[in-house]
């Protein structure tokens, strides 16, 4: 699988998913890398195993804002 660009509002962001049959996440979680259209750094999403971290732009993993993974589906199911 591999996709190379999601539209949302007018807006395209460039995302990349390589076929990876199965993926353990492990005590850091899986860090998915967002940049848009320019190539310029949106932010960076860790998803845990009980946390999710998003950290803006090129902010540190220690300042990300975190949730939990349940927290995170809620939101993505009132989209």
């Amino acid at each position: 699988i591999r996709v190379t660009s999601i539209r949302q509002e007018g807006t395209q962001v460039k995302v990349t998913i390589e076929e990876i049959p199965q993926v353990s996440v492990g005590n850091k979680g899986i860090l998915v890398r967002i940049r848009d259209e320019d190539g310029k750094n949106l932010g960076k999403l860790w998803i845990g195993q009980a946390n999710v971290r998003w950290a803006a732009g090129s902010r540190p993993e220690k300042s990300a804002k975190q949730l939990s993974v349940r927290k995170f589906v809620d939101l993505l199911n009132e989209l």
